[in-house]
């Protein structure tokens, strides 16, 4: 793993107002720079963490979900497209985020079945939940609010084809022969203290920002999100065949050791630079940012290539997740 500090710590302008850029993390084609809260972000400590406090209370038919947020306090904002393993039944992904008060118990019927057949093909995961691979991810959202548990199965097959795997609607296809590859992902980023978030490239792309409420949060949710989205993107792009973007280190006249760390850390700072510069182009776009409303509300984001969500409170951004494709 290579680890890069951005050595920036103003905050990004546009979208991303409420948070600052740090150090780079780097395994493979995978770069993930990490996001802190500015200090005008209220502290958000209490919203839980849905991996400590989202229970899955029951599947009553296919498509449907019933979830309960356990906290006796505390609000849950259960992240885009999680999924949930479960024994012996078929395992389920939400299409939107969702909000749920302390204690209280929502039904979503707007939810995919993502294995055709049997279920109960995962027992060897670590995780209470997955979060859905990113070329899965626009489509997924394009669909919220529809009904048919079967609707994202002919999406699932064409992600495993891409990946060189037996058709089929069958998530598990491509997530059985592939666990041992995307587990690394969980190891290979650290957690950083105070990290609220984290901006993913994939062989020097920019593909996705996500933002929670706080740090707690993220450090349950961030690996899941390194393991099974962002993983495997970096997977995909492995297979067809997208090289790493590195900056490169000039050794004309190369004097010694000591000028040969300072050029390794020249170019290290000007990769870094370059990738936040990316950040910092994604949050200036023109987004579809409403007129503020008060209390908790999500916004719908859609600019060319980039989709996904956001929960804001009153003008401030509480939790974000933006992505495109790593093949377009």
């Amino acid at each position: 793993m290579t680890i890069q500090d951005a050595s920036i710590q103003a905050a990004f302008s546009g979208l991303l107002s409420d948070v600052r850029p740090g150090q780079i993390q780097s395994w493979g084609l995978l770069d993930v720079a990490a996001l802190f809260s500015t200090e005008g972000r209220p502290d958000y400590s209490s919203f839980v963490s849905p991996l400590q406090h989202l229970k899955l209370v029951r599947v009553p038919t296919y498509g449907t979900l019933i979830l309960e947020n356990e906290a006796k306090s505390g609000r849950v904002i259960a992240p885009m497209h999680i999924g949930f393993f479960q024994v012996g039944a078929q395992n389920h992904a939400t299409s939107r985020v969702l909000l749920l008060e302390a204690g209280q118990t929502l039904t979503a019927t707007d939810c995919f079945c993502i294995q055709a057949s049997q279920g109960g093909l995962l027992q060897e995961a670590q995780q209470r939940f997955i979060i859905l691979p990113l070329s899965l991810r626009k489509t997924a959202l394009a669909k919220r609010g529809e009904v048919g548990y079967a609707r994202l199965w002919d999406d699932i097959d064409t992600h495993n084809r891409r990946h060189g795997i037996a058709r089929g609607g069958h998530l598990e296809r491509f997530l059985r022969p592939n666990f041992h590859r995307l587990m690394i992902f969980r190891h290979a980023f650290e957690v950083l203290p105070k990290q609220v978030g984290a901006a993913y490239f994939v062989a020097g792309n920019l593909v996705g920002v996500e933002v929670t409420p706080n740090a707690a949060y993220w450090a349950d949710v961030g690996p899941i999100l390194n393991i099974y989205c962002y993983g495997a993107a970096a997977l995909l792009g492995g297979r067809h065949q997208l090289q790493p973007e590195r900056q490169q280190v000039d050794l004309e006249g190369l004097a010694d050791m000591n000028d040969l760390a300072r050029r390794l850390e020249d170019a290290r700072r000007q990769e870094s630079m370059e990738r936040i510069n990316l950040v910092e182009a994604l949050s200036n776009l023109t987004w579809n940012n409403p007129r503020t409303k008060p209390g908790l509300h999500v916004v719908d984001l859609e600019q060319g290539e980039w989709v996904g969500q956001m929960v804001k409170d009153g003008a401030n951004m509480l939790y974000l997740s933006l992505f495109r494709d790593v093949l377009v």
